[in-house]
């Protein structure tokens, strides 16, 4: 009886022990929530003893943190075109200072989405055209309304692309 007891004892500590370096192994890719549906009560918890659902988590909020930026700075720079109206009507300074904000802000989304594309050949192109228009606009006089809302318009769509390339 004895014998049997340390025979069992033996055996459940060779298993919590096998279970603790199964844990271990474990990573936060292979402990992917929708991939785990029908996995085993043993892997759920090896996925959760060895941190890996926590890392998956803070993983995932960072990347929600960097688009909530990304978004943020597209609003900016959207918002700052949707001025053309005030542009046309503005004196030569306020053209000078509205052209320069839409520069600011627009040049902000574009380095915050040239980080977060980087490698990916289509957005990257994208993007160097609406450097380009950017570019443009900035060298168009604030003397002539009629360029300058041409430019903006341009450069609006150029954005807008960028943006709807980027999502998907």
């Amino acid at each position: 009886m004895v014998n049997l007891m340390k025979q069992l004892l033996k055996r459940t500590v060779l298993l919590s022990v096998l279970g603790l370096l199964a844990a271990c192994t474990m990573d936060k890719a292979g402990c992917d929530p929708r991939a785990m549906r029908d996995a085993g009560l043993l892997t759920k918890m090896n996925c959760d003893f060895s941190g890996s659902y926590d890392a998956r988590a803070k993983d995932q909020e960072t990347k929600l943190a960097n688009e909530k930026q990304t978004n943020a700075l597209l609003r900016s720079a959207l918002a700052s075109m949707e001025n053309k109206n005030n542009l046309l009507k503005a004196s030569v300074e306020q053209r000078r200072a509205e052209v320069t904000s839409i520069s600011r802000s627009t040049g902000a989304y574009l380095r915050q989405l040239e980080k977060s594309s980087a490698g990916n050949k289509a957005v990257t192109d994208k993007i160097n055209a609406a450097k380009a228009k950017l570019a443009a606009l900035e060298k168009t006089p604030p003397t002539d309304p009629k360029a300058l809302e041409s430019q903006i318009s341009q450069l609006r769509n150029e954005v807008e692309e960028l943006q709807k390339s980027s999502i998907n």
